[in-house]
């Protein structure tokens, strides 16, 4: 197939803002879709040569998977053992039993299931070393899947083949988008059913279904595309819904430059030579750039700074070009000389050992022990949300809904009582986190609890439908039981954007005659405190963990505090509470880490605070 640099540049405009949202540049913070832009040449390319040699009769499913065998697994499986190898010798054995595990699946193309089972609210997706590898394990499914169905089709619908990827490519479309409508935001992310769309849109450029333009529409239509990439660069953002509607925009940008801007302006921009070096190295350079950060943030903590940024980039494109030199380029080149049978067979076996090693590893680490035995105790707690104390405290599935568990238990966890002050503690997890520890303060009252993970107790409702079933119970009075509401607290991981919805929700509630009391945003560290604080153990410094404290919330905090009060509600500043004169406690009186994440409280810790929460703001207002 004829090579075509506006392509390679394609592909470096798809991977130069990934590489630097993943290392915290938020100039652009709609980088990561750049992935989105690779689906679209993937669909676009794999469709050519499909379609090219089925003209020529000379298509077979074997001679494809070696090509593909040869082009990704080599590269791939060598990443995978030096990343297996550097965590083994550097990584505390939970992070080394999540990291073969997610080896493990990329090894055999299915490390987006495995993100898409594991990942979980309480994550921490930048010390993933693999995390970046989803996106391969969808096109790796897409090459196995995809020529079949073309085969199925050129036999039984030969002449309808445009119209079959148009039906395939809106019913993807509309199964990403159902959902999200239903609460499934990290299947319709993770998974190629509701990817498919995105490969299917290049699939359809180069089996005619874009229409034939004039030489100044071609030229119109390619400018309008690289616009739109460019522009979802900065428009979209995490949190947005997606991919479904906003990969929207990069996607179909995407397919107006392959189909339209193969000559002209874009193209000449496209294939300027650093363009297509780029786009040469994208694929090793996609491999390796995710790995680098996320050791270097293990090593250094979770933000990095300028220097930083520009170091694990360099590392980035050092690794990415040895990687082509001496494994891409010499297995594409010499593999074709190698018996088809040969190269499937070593392929397979290759995954198999790589595979098969990591599961070793991982099953190794639950046996691995630490020699000190306080680094031990800190690193259970790196499994915290997998406990009985946790699911006492949070009762997910039951009294809190989050997206694995979306269940809600309005008779068991808010019931109103007539015989009892009726305490209404509404949010996400961070009002999760603290309910409990509310509960067994106010032992004469009746806490009720309507709590559910990600989601804002603020009006308008906002959310999948987890999160709006649950806050409209109580912000439509439909608790079950009897009795009134003496007050309403409400608590959740704040955002500068979340202010208006939460300033309309003490107003609401104040309208009704209702006392409201909002506890601020949490202390939060740049990774799980637990692992921070077990790392400076090993070096004799755990005190210099709070210098990894978030101290924008303090002024958010502030900002907070004065808005709130103005509406009529009562303010607890959390920041204050936990940490007085601005120095944070990092372990509880029980000696649990204060968080056991990123800034979810322990039991204790949320035990120790609620014993310093004012009575008067969280106990029914005197009549």
């Amino acid at each position: 197939m004829q090579y075509r640099n506006d392509i390679a540049g394609l592909r470096a405009l798809a991977v130069l803002p990934i590489l630097l949202v993943h290392a915290g540049l938020t100039a652009i913070p709609g980088g990561f879709v750049g992935v989105d832009i690779f689906f679209v040449i993937s669909g676009y390319l794999i469709s050519r040569i499909i379609l090219k040699e089925m003209e020529g009769d000379r298509f077979t499913l074997t001679g494809f998977y070696r090509r593909r065998a040869l082009r990704i697994l080599p590269a791939l499986l060598v990443m995978l053992v030096v990343v297996l190898a550097i965590g083994w010798w550097r990584l505390f054995p939970q992070d080394m039993r999540d990291l073969s595990w997610s080896a493990a699946a990329t090894a055999l193309s299915g490390s987006n299931l495995w993100f898409w089972r594991t990942v979980n609210y309480f994550g921490d997706a930048e010390l993933t070393p693999l995390l970046h590898t989803w996106s391969l394990g969808v096109e790796e499914q897409f090459y196995i899947f995809y020529p079949l169905l073309l085969i199925l089709l050129r036999r039984w619908l030969p002449r309808h083949i445009v119209g079959a990827l148009w039906v395939i490519a809106a019913g993807s479309l509309a199964m990403g988008y159902g959902l999200i409508l239903v609460g499934k935001a990290q299947a319709s992310f993770y998974l190629l059913p509701s990817r498919a769309w995105e490969l299917a849109l290049g699939g359809l450029i180069a089996t005619g279904g874009f229409p034939a333009l004039g030489p100044r529409l071609r030229a119109l239509a390619a400018w309008v595309g690289l616009a739109m990439v460019i522009a979802a660069l900065f428009v979209i953002e995490e949190g947005m819904d997606f991919p479904v509607p906003w990969a929207l925009l990069p996607c179909v940008g995407t397919a107006l430059l392959i189909a339209y801007g193969e000559t002209g302006w874009t193209a000449k921009l496209l294939s300027l030579a650093p363009m297509r070096f780029v786009g040469d190295i994208s694929y090793s350079l996609y491999l390796w750039h995710w790995p680098v950060m996320a050791f270097w943030r293990f090593e250094r903590g979770l933000t990095l700074d300028p220097y930083e940024m520009a170091a694990t980039i360099a590392i980035s494109f050092g690794l990415a070009i040895l990687s082509y030199r001496l494994i891409e380029r010499p297995f594409l080149e010499r593999g074709n000389g190698w018996p088809t049978p040969r190269v499937l067979w070593i392929a397979l076996a290759a995954m198999i050992a790589v595979a098969g090693a990591a599961a070793l590893l991982a099953l190794q680490a639950k046996h691995t022990r630490i020699a000190n035995p306080e680094v031990a105790r800190l690193l259970t707690y790196l499994d915290y949300d997998n406990s009985k104390e946790s699911f006492f405290q949070f009762r997910r599935g039951v009294c809190m809904a989050d997206s694995a568990l979306p269940t809600f238990d309005a008779k068991l966890c808010a019931t109103r009582r007539p015989d009892r002050p009726n305490i209404m503690v509404m949010g996400d997890s961070h009002a999760g986190h603290i309910v409990q520890a509310i509960a067994e303060r106010l032992p004469q009252a009746n806490v009720l609890r309507l709590t559910a993970a990600g989601c804002d107790p603020v009006l308008p409702l906002r959310g999948d439908p987890r999160c709006t079933r649950v806050m409209a119970l109580g912000f439509e009075g439909r608790t079950p039981g009897e009795g009134a509401i003496a007050r309403v607290i409400l608590s959740s991981r704040w955002r500068d954007d979340r202010l208006p919805g939460l300033l309309g929700a003490v107003k609401h509630f104040r309208a009704q005659g209702v006392p409201v009391t909002v506890l601020g945003p949490a202390v939060e560290y740049d990774e799980p405190l637990p692992r921070l604080l077990a790392r400076l153990t090993t070096r004799g410094d755990v005190d210099a963990a709070r210098g990894s404290r978030r101290m924008e919330l303090v002024a958010l905090d502030r900002a907070m505090r004065d808005a709130v009060v103005a509406a009529g509600g009562t303010y607890v500043s959390m920041q204050d509470l936990e940490c007085p004169k601005g120095v944070c406690p990092l372990f509880a009186s029980d000696r649990s880490p204060f968080h056991f994440d990123y800034g979810h409280y322990t039991l204790g810790a949320s035990r120790d605070l609620a014993a310093k929460l004012p009575l008067e703001a969280i106990t029914a207002a005197p009549q």
